[in-house]
């Protein structure tokens, strides 16, 4: 340690310095809540953090005790916070400072054979015992290595979205609703989103009419679904899957289900193949196609003609 030798002036006369003891005593007595905490066992990582957190407001509280004591006025406060910061510094009196002069001389420099100042000692001493609890604890005892802790988390966020809710609904999973808010919210989508090629009631325009028996894709719940979620280029619809929700598309397909047989004004010509709901399915979009049907066959013609 160096320092010059100051113009005798008093300001470090009758300076004592921190008893190791006592600092030990106050830091037993921080910590003490800390490691109480918890009902069972030893919580490592809140031991760790939270001492991490002692450590970050005790030089926190330093740098603002050595900040204030430059910019306080009063005799007193300068006084008290002098033998403060010469506790924490270890630094000595005049007199003291005569004692520790060694007699190397370099340009007017001399060398004072100081002690470590004892904040600094008080941190090395908390590191160590901060080492040897971390040591024990996750090379003794069972504390759980990185893998370990990632392979946990891992499995809890698999069981937290297991957990999160109904899963995801598919092309395969897609329930036909009747539920009047749930097929008003469909309406309110369909004429946002869909009106502009398959008109306002279903009646087709640029797309096919989707309030007769006929469809190009296929007339099941499922089979609507998966057109909207998936689109079909090559016919001009595209994909919603990016704009429009698992759920709202649900609602949609239920709603085009709902408007089947409304025969609304201006309605396209069938186009695809006849569709026929089995009565014993519950309407749930189960099918027969009967391309024998004498009628569906000339419509079909007609389509085909017309495409």
């Amino acid at each position: 340690m160096y320092n010059t030798k100051k113009e005798k002036n008093g300001k470090f006369r009758g300076l004592t310095t921190f008893s190791p003891l006592k600092l030990l005593v106050a830091i037993i007595v921080m910590a003490t809540p800390i490691l109480a905490q918890g009902d069972a066992g030893f919580d490592a990582d809140a031991y760790i953090h939270k001492g991490f957190l002692i450590f970050l407001l005790f030089v926190i509280a330093m740098i603002l005790i050595f900040l204030f004591a430059q910019n306080t006025t009063g005799e007193q406060e300068k006084a008290f916070l002098r033998r403060f910061i010469t506790k924490g510094s270890s630094a000595k009196s005049e007199v003291d400072e005569e004692e520790l002069l060694l007699d190397h001389n370099y340009d007017g420099i001399k060398e004072l054979d100081n002690d470590l100042p004892p904040w600094w000692k008080y941190l090395f001493y908390f590191t160590i015992v901060f080492a040897v609890v971390y040591l024990i604890y996750y090379q003794v005892l069972d504390g759980p290595s990185q893998l370990d802790e990632y392979k946990e988390e891992l499995a809890q966020a698999q069981v937290s979205g297991a957990a999160g809710g109904a899963p995801s609904i598919t092309a395969e999973n897609v329930k036909l609703l009747t539920d009047p808010a749930a097929l008003a919210k469909g309406k309110e989508i369909f004429e946002r989103s869909c009106a502009a090629c398959h008109g306002k009631n279903g009646e087709g325009m640029v797309g096919p009419n989707l309030t007769d028996d006929y469809w190009i894709h296929g007339g099941k719940i499922g089979d609507i679904f998966k057109v909207i979620t998936e689109g079909v280029l090559d016919k001009g619809m595209p994909s919603w899957k990016a704009l429009i929700s698992p759920e709202e598309i649900e609602e949609i397909a239920s709603f085009i289900k709902s408007i089947h047989g409304t025969n609304p004004p201006n309605a396209k010509e069938p186009q695809g193949e006849l569709f026929k709901d089995d009565a014993a399915a519950g309407g749930e979009g189960s099918a027969n196609t009967a391309k024998s049907d004498s009628a569906a066959a000339g419509a079909k013609a007609d389509s085909a003609a017309k495409k």
